[in-house]
C-alpha cells in the first residue's frame, strides 16, 4: 500500500475506465465512490451512488422536476474524474450526457473537490495533417459531437474551481476490437487518414497520475507516441492476423490529425504500449 494520504474520489459515470481506475486507487489505500445510474455491476470495494445525473442537470419545468439530492458523501472530495458516455452517438446524445450531466454533477455536489479531471475527446481538434497538434493549438471541432465537446470543456471550467481537461484519441485495448474486427472482414478504409490512438490502461494510469499529483496540468492530450496512418497501421494488423490488407475507400484523400503526446509521456512515465504496435500485438497474442 502507498504511504500516500488516502484521498476521496468520486468517478462519476463510472464505466469501463472509471472501475478500472478505482480499483487501482483503492488497492493503493484511497477511498472510491462510484456514482452512476445502475451501479450493480461495480465492485464491492466501492461505495456506490446511484444517479442520474442528466436528471439534475436538464432544464426544469418546475421544481418538483428536480427533487433535493442531499448525499454527505459527495462533500470533502480531493478528486472527481469524470467520464461520461452519450446514451446515443448524435448531437442530442452528447448534449444529454455531457452538458446535463456536468451540470447535474455540479448541482449535487456538496462542496467544491480539490481536482475534477473531465475526460473530453480530441474530437475538439481541427482536422490538419500538416502540422502536428499540442496542447497549445486553438479548438476547432468540426461535428455536432465534438462542438458539444468543447462546450462540455468551457462549461465545466466555469462549474468547476480546479479542473485538468484528458483528450484521449483512439482508445483501444481488450474489448475494444473494432478495428482489429475491420480488418478481419476486409471493411475498405481509408489509408491516407493520420489517426492516433492510447491504450485504455496507459489512459488509466494518466488519470490516476491526474487524480493523486498535488499539481497537475490543466489539459492533456492522451494519446501514445506515434501517429500513423490509416494503411499503416491496417497493414500491421493484417499481418499479424494473416489476412489481405482491406482495399482503399472511393475517393480517398489525406486527413485526420497528428497529435503530439509528449505532455502525456511526461505525466506517465514510460507507457506501456508506447505505439500502436505495441498494443495490438499484445491484444492478438493474447487471442491467439
Amino acid at each position: 500500500m502507498s504511504t500516500m494520504t488516502a484521498r476521496r474520489v468520486l468517478l462519476a459515470g463510472c464505466g469501463d475506465l472509471g472501475t478500472r481506475l478505482g480499483l487501482r486507487l483503492v488497492d493503493q489505500g484511497h477511498e472510491v465512490i462510484g456514482l452512476r445510474r445502475r451501479v450493480a455491476e461495480l465492485p464491492d470495494a466501492f461505495e456506490t451512488i446511484g444517479m442520474d445525473l442528466t436528471r439534475f442537470g436538464a432544464p426544469a419545468r418546475s421544481r418538483a422536476d428536480h427533487p433535493a439530492r442531499s448525499d454527505s458523501r459527495l462533500a470533502d472530495l480531493d478528486a472527481v474524474i469524470i467520464t461520461l458516455t452519450p446514451d446515443e452517438p448524435s448531437r442530442a446524445g452528447y448534449e444529454r450526457s455531457y452538458l446535463d450531466g456536468l451540470r447535474g454533477l455540479a448541482s449535487v455536489l456538496e462542496s467544491q473537490p480539490g481536482r475534477v479531471v473531465l475526460v473530453s475527446s480530441t474530437r475538439v481538434l481541427a482536422e490538419d495533417p500538416t502540422r502536428v497538434i499540442a496542447e497549445d493549438s486553438p479548438i476547432a471541432p468540426e461535428s455536432g459531437p465534438g462542438e458539444v465537446l468543447a462546450a462540455a470543456e468551457s462549461e465545466a471550467a466555469e462549474l468547476f474551481d480546479c479542473l485538468t481537461i484528458v483528450r484521449p484519441a483512439g482508445i483501444y485495448g481488450p474489448g475494444r476490437n473494432r478495428l482489429i474486427n475491420a480488418v478481419r472482414r476486409g471493411r475498405p478504409l481509408n489509408h491516407q487518414r493520420w489517426t492516433n490512438r492510447v491504450h485504455r490502461d496507459d489512459l488509466v494510469h494518466g488519470l490516476e497520475r491526474l487524480a493523486l499529483d498535488p499539481e497537475p496540468p490543466d489539459l492533456v492530450h492522451a494519446v501514445d507516441s506515434l501517429p500513423a496512418q490509416m494503411g499503416v497501421v491496417a497493414a500491421f494488423i493484417a499481418d499479424r492476423l494473416g489476412v489481405s490488407v482491406p482495399g482503399h475507400i472511393d475517393g480517398e484523400m489525406p486527413g485526420g490529425k497528428r497529435i503530439d503526446g509528449a505532455r502525456f509521456g511526461s505525466l506517465v512515465g514510460d507507457l506501456t504500449f508506447p505505439t500502436y504496435r505495441d498494443g495490438f500485438a499484445a491484444m492478438l497474442t493474447d487471442r491467439s
